[in-house]
């Protein structure tokens, strides 16, 4: 692993015009992207613990009481909840076992330590949410909380780059405001696209796979090796929670997903492109917010209703997937798959953009 970029470079960002940061960033850029021991190890291990953890939930977790019913579905079969924490679970044995290894080769990596920490402590969250059903006005404040981890590791960062646009200085509002608020923006907006066998965790997959490859092509390697854990985590996760679901992720793992989107953009310096995979789910938000109940139309209309043959009928109000419901007769599983389309799309122009303004 290299151990060029330091904290103030990181600060700086890879786009800050500096040509000592930027050759050492090239110099990254352009090694194979295969993986060293270590990243391969922590991959392999997260990949296994999410998908060991969430089959042992499927198991058991019904029995507990921890549980849900499929409201998608005819036959409305209850499943496992809290998934999210299967995740979690990968994150902290991949995490660990990272910087074990990495401590024992080279300096302790001091942003993946900071990402991973901010990542489990909203997990954290996630899980006190699906237990106790946590105030929607206490929720945010400890997210922010979580995020101390990261605001202290990009303390010394003081701007955003933005394509075109350039540097937009913020001084001690990036840490201190920027850091937590995109956190807990992120975060929140993961927790409403969601509701569908495979949704959240799909695109969990797709936007943080991209944010991967992004951040290793700016030479990142932290981060990079960060992303290729959390997607992992994810993956072995969306192994039991793909059509027909046998386990749901809970706001433990919907929480997860958005904080590692915002937290992976903000320490590699990428937050135009995190801001870019997250329009399908502001565009969500959006709709449901411009109706005349905002936030509260599922409690008004109910679920969406699930015909004889699985063709899903949409409530009467706004939101991204019932647009693709009002197109087509569509069931599930056509749904995700098209949902996930959306958001390969914008993964497609977060590429573009990195590779144009990198």
């Amino acid at each position: 692993m290299e151990a060029g970029l330091d904290r103030a470079g990181l600060g700086r960002g890879f786009r800050s015009g500096d040509k000592d940061i930027l050759e050492r960033c090239r110099e990254i850029s352009t090694q194979s992207f295969g993986l060293d021991l270590g990243e391969s190890a922590a991959v392999a291990v997260a990949l296994a613990a999410s998908y060991s953890v969430a089959r042992f939930q499927t198991r058991t977790f019904p029995g507990l009481g921890i549980s849900g019913v499929d409201v998608h579905k005819p036959e409305r079969p209850v499943r496992a909840e809290m998934g999210g924490l299967a995740v979690l679970v990968a994150l902290v044995a991949g995490s660990v076992l990272y910087i074990g290894l990495d401590y024992a080769l080279d300096d302790p990596p001091i942003i993946f330590g900071a990402a991973a920490a901010t990542v489990g402590l909203t997990g954290l969250v996630g899980v006190a949410d699906d237990m106790f059903e946590l105030s929607q006005k206490y929720k945010p404040l400890l997210i922010v909380a979580a995020s101390a981890p990261l605001m202290y590791a990009l303390q010394d960062r003081i701007s955003i780059n933005l394509p075109i646009l350039g540097n937009a200085h913020l001084g001690l509002l990036y840490p201190l405001v920027a850091v937590p608020l995109a956190i807990t923006t992120s975060a929140n907006f993961s927790n409403l696209l969601a509701g569908f066998n495979g949704l959240e965790t799909g695109s969990a997959v797709i936007s943080l796979g991209t944010m991967t490859l992004i951040s290793w092509f700016a030479g990142d390697p932290l981060v990079a090796a960060f992303g290729l854990i959390m997607t992992a985590a994810f993956l072995g996760f969306l192994a039991l929670n793909w059509y027909p679901a046998k386990i749901f992720p809970g706001d433990t793992g919907t929480l997860m997903a958005g904080a590692t989107l915002a937290v992976m953009g903000l320490a590699a310096g990428l937050e135009f492109e995190a801001i870019i995979l997250s329009i399908p789910a502001a565009m969500d938000f959006a709709l449901k917010a411009v109706d005349r109940r905002p936030f509260r139309q599922r409690s008004i209309y109910g679920h969406t209703k699930v015909l004889e043959d699985g063709t899903l009928q949409p409530p009467p109000y706004p939101a991204v997937v019932h647009a693709f419901m009002k197109v087509s007769p569509v069931k599930e599983k056509g749904l995700v798959v098209w949902v996930l389309a959306l958001q390969a799309v914008f993964a497609c122009i977060a590429i573009a953009v990195a590779v144009i303004f990198i």
